[in-house]
């Protein structure tokens, strides 16, 4: 036998003996939306591209002028970096300059760079420092000027040696929002810190304040010099808008935005029309066109406007107006008179809840978050969604809800269950198409009288502490008077076995309501007998590294689950320890949690999703880079698909489709 032919038939007997120790699986992506969601800040390259970055680094391109978007790639590797510039190099359209600052106190951040349109990323400099301005030299394309929390640092190589151009240690050049230079002379460059701006003209040797006409104590969010005048400068501030003449020898304070729009975090001038200037503020966008003497607001004053940019114009048209918001992409063909959104392919809004009706898994509540809250429901596991109303009758009278101080959502087996920040519940009644007060009553204990009144049913301040569960008839909540049982009507009883617990972490309930587990007093209790008694057992980690508990029945074993902070505990029926979840599966922090019938999902609190199929003896990441980011919900859908909710991408579907093991007559 040839060399070759044993070689080949080896591998061969290797690969036909890995595909009988198990099913291959191929993982599938998709974002259901909904699109939108928080921008940053906006970028314009050559012609119509134009780049936008999100608060977890994310950066979405568009090639057709803001009309359809991209993912390209993400700067660094934290989910908590805030992109606060983009900027692209004249010279080479597909290099692009990033700021960031990550959100984790003292971390710092830096200035990154991307060779490839977004799609990588390098770290050039001032990884220390948390990069809140960035700015490229008009006249002298090498030159970056970069404003940080402690001072004001310069690159004259594009960003491979960074100096300190700002008195270190200097207690009011630091803190800085906003930069700007001169377009003639780089040495001239003006910085706007927490308190008032200031001006060095030999590159940083020297520096000076120039407040004079501005109210004391202003932060200086945005610095624009005039394209035909760089001795004319605009710069916003918390007290107003402001214009020079004079290099910011003086300023002028400019009337006309109201105080509740005077939050202004960007000034753009318009290129091919340069009396008009955008002013976009957390009051909706404000438009002058006589620079500065008089402003209109063009836009609803609910939207928060956080980067403006201007395509050139064409044919005789304006440039298209592009706006950055906390809900997304506004565009507008008519030099901002009129909008509409532009979010095809940016998606990015928050999904901050996720959860499946107990009998019909293809229905979905999510609460997203995008210019406020919504919460919607659907019907079919995730492909369309319609909002459900936020209206209720309270005494007799209509009441509207306010979906922003939603705390908690659940289904029931009622319904879907909302839990509100001043600790009210309320019950969506399907028939009425309206939200039914869930008011929680308590019978005294000493109340012996079956024919008591409400003399002798009090409604206690019932408090409801965070952790509840729902078996297949009613509730299981931990409350100031310890752990009770309610039914849809509200009527609750304490339960004796758990009469002395008081912290409560965790509970789990089993469909029929019999078997019961739960966290409390750093302990785990465990009732077989609707909570009349209890046994109690000491728990692999104190109390507060527990985050959520699961008990699961599978053939006649039993186990339990605890997401923790080093990872995934479990202890079987017919075992008297704690064994570590490992198999691939990494030891921090766990976030949200799902097990179904032949699939464990996990995710982890600093992202990551990991899948085992094996009842959690081997498990796979299986999100990239696009995807990750820390999960809010998971659901298993009728298909077999999991729906997982992101803080930062929106709502997924992961898609696992089982590959059969080949014919060995396939095998050669």
């Amino acid at each position: 036998m040839e060399k070759t032919d044993l070689v080949r038939k080896t591998l061969a007997a290797i690969l036909w003996a890995l595909m009988l120790g198990g099913v291959v699986h191929a993982q599938k992506w998709e974002r259901l939306g909904p699109d939108g969601g928080m921008v940053v800040t906006l970028g314009i390259g050559s012609g119509t591209d134009i780049y936008l970055a999100t608060a977890d680094g994310h950066v979405f391109a568009s090639k057709d002028g803001a009309q359809s978007w991209e993912l390209r790639g993400r700067v660094g590797h934290r989910l908590d970096a805030v992109v606060t510039r983009i900027l692209i190099d004249s010279r080479e359209p597909n290099r692009i300059f990033a700021s960031v600052w990550y959100q984790q106190p003292g971390t710092g951040g830096g200035v990154f760079e991307s060779g490839d349109g977004a799609r990588s990323w390098k770290l050039l400099g001032l990884q220390d420092e948390a990069v809140r301005a960035l700015e490229v030299a008009p006249s002298q394309p090498d030159e970056l000027v970069a404003g940080t929390r402690n001072g004001v640092f310069r690159s004259l190589d594009r960003g491979k040696r960074w100096e300190r151009i700002s008195p270190e240690g200097d207690e009011e050049i630091r803190n800085l929002d906003s930069l700007a230079i001169d377009p003639r002379d780089p040495q001239v460059i003006y910085a706007g810190t927490y308190h008032l701006p200031w001006l060095t003209r030999d590159g940083g040797r020297n520096w000076k304040p120039v407040a004079a006409g501005i109210i004391d104590d202003s932060d200086i969010m945005s610095l624009r010099l005039d394209f035909t005048n760089p001795s004319r400068v605009y710069m916003s501030a918390c007290s107003g808008i402001y214009r020079s003449e004079n290099r910011g020898e003086n300023w002028t304070k400019l009337q006309g935005i109201p105080y509740a729009a005077r939050r202004t975090q960007v000034i753009v001038q318009d290129p091919g029309s340069p009396k008009t200037l955008y002013a976009g503020t957390t009051a909706g966008l404000w438009v002058t066109r006589d620079s500065g003497e008089s402003w209109t607001r063009t836009t609803s004053k609910d939207w928060v406007v956080n980067s403006i940019t201007v395509l050139p114009a064409s044919n005789g048209k304006p440039g298209r107006v592009v706006l950055g918001t906390e809900g997304g992409v506004q565009i507008s063909d008519d030099a901002g008179v009129t909008f509409a959104e532009s979010n095809r392919g940016f998606t990015h809004a928050i999904v901050e809840q996720l959860v499946a009706d107990q009998h019909d898994n293809g229905r979905l509540l999510m609460v997203t978050q995008r210019a406020g809250a919504d919460i919607s429901e659907s019907r079919n596991s995730g492909d369309s969604w319609t909002s459900i109303p936020l209206t209720a009758i309270e005494s007799g009278k209509p009441v509207t809800l306010d979906a922003g101080e939603v705390q908690d959502v659940f289904a029931s087996p009622w319904g879907w269950l909302m839990r509100f920040d001043n600790g009210q519940f309320w019950l969506w009644r399907e028939d009425k198409q309206s939200w039914k007060r869930w008011k929680l009553i308590l019978p005294l204990a000493h109340a012996r009288d079956r024919k008591a009144t409400t003399a002798n049913v009090r409604t206690p301040s019932l408090k409801v502490q965070t952790a509840i569960a729902f078996s297949g008839t009613d509730a299981m909540l931990a409350t100031n008077e310890g752990l009770v049982r309610c039914q849809e009507s509200g009527i609750c009883a304490r339960l004796k076995g758990f009469g002395h617990a008081t912290s409560i972490r965790s509970i789990c309930i089993s469909p029929d309501g019999r078997e019961i587990s739960v966290v409390a007093d750093d302990k785990l209790g465990f009732s077989s007998d609707d909570g009349a008694t209890a046994v109690w057992e000491d728990l692999p980690l104190p109390q507060d590294q527990i985050t959520w508990m699961d008990a699961l029945t599978h053939g006649p074993q039993k186990t339990i689950l605890l997401g923790t902070s080093k990872g995934i505990f479990r202890r079987d029926e017919n075992s008297s320890s704690w064994q570590k979840v490992e198999g691939g599966l990494p030891a921090g922090p766990v976030g949200t949690y799902l097990a179904a019938s032949d699939i464990w999902v996990v995710s982890e609190q600093g992202g990551g999703l990991y899948v085992s199929q094996d009842k959690g003896a081997n498990w796979n990441r299986v999100d990239q880079d696009d995807e990750r980011s820390r999960f809010t919900g998971l659901v298993a859908t009728p298909t077999g698909a999991i729906l997982a909710g992101s803080q930062s991408e929106a709502l997924l579907r992961l898609g696992i489709e089982k590959e059969a093991a080949p014919n060995s007559n396939d095998v050669r």
